[in-house]
């Protein structure tokens, strides 16, 4: 009796570690989210299954058609991309409120962000990369909503592939003189892509893979860059 008993205890310890687990992540995976439901209308297929492990949604209500566009337009990234995302355990998370209400980002509550000129703080902020846990503010993919970017998400995204995947792009020799080269000739004036390379290949990055208008203008531009980063797997 004492044997089943023990064993018992063993596996309600097991599901709650489990339990905790998810907790921790503040979130659902993507692949564990109800199928009967707006975000899986407004999927591509083949989304739903690169995104599955990659991507973490709100527990509470949120605009799912909005975080829906969020992950399409990141699964248009090179499937091998996302899937050495995944092995380097990179979570794209997807909220709404405050950026620094997240357990990631608690630590930068009041701190106005590298670079910035304003007084705005990293609370105000819609979005954050480089660590293993991206933040995305649901409804603010768009330049204007809150930063400069030409798409929240891939820009994010792209700060931490730099990192974790690609073992630091920003201090790469090659890519460092092309930054050097290129970087005056597209974004000229504007300090905050001359003065950080990392900051130029996050954006440069965002540009080629929104494609359109932005991926025209980086490939005039900044050929050098676009073949970098169309070169990328």
């Amino acid at each position: 009796m004492r044997k089943i008993i023990q064993i018992f205890i063993v596996i309600v310890l097991s599901f709650t570690m489990l339990g905790s687990s998810n907790a921790n992540m503040e979130g659902i995976f993507l692949y564990e989210y109800p199928k009967q439901s707006l975000l899986y209308e407004s999927l591509n297929p083949e989304a739903v299954q690169l995104a599955g492990n990659l991507v973490v949604l709100p527990e509470k209500d949120f605009d799912q058609a909005e975080a829906a566009m969020i992950i399409n337009r990141l699964t248009v990234l090179p499937e091998t991309m996302l899937r050495k995302a995944v092995n380097s355990n990179i979570k794209v998370k997807l909220f709404e409120g405050s950026l620094t209400d997240n357990p990631t980002a608690s630590h930068l509550k009041g701190v106005v962000p590298r670079g910035y000129t304003s007084k705005k703080t990293w609370d105000q902020v819609p979005g954050i990369g480089g660590s293993r846990t991206v933040l995305v503010k649901i409804g603010s993919s768009e330049k204007g909503k809150g930063h400069g970017s030409v798409n929240l998400e891939l820009h994010e995204f792209a700060h931490s592939l730099d990192r974790h995947v690609y073992g630091g792009i920003r201090q790469e020799e090659r890519f460092l003189e092309i930054w050097k080269r290129e970087s005056r000739l597209l974004f000229p004036g504007r300090a905050y892509f001359l003065d950080y390379p990392e900051e130029y290949f996050a954006e440069s990055f965002a540009m080629f893979h929104i494609g359109g208008m932005p991926s025209k203008l980086l490939k005039e531009a900044a050929p050098q860059t676009y073949q970098y980063i169309e070169a990328l797997e």
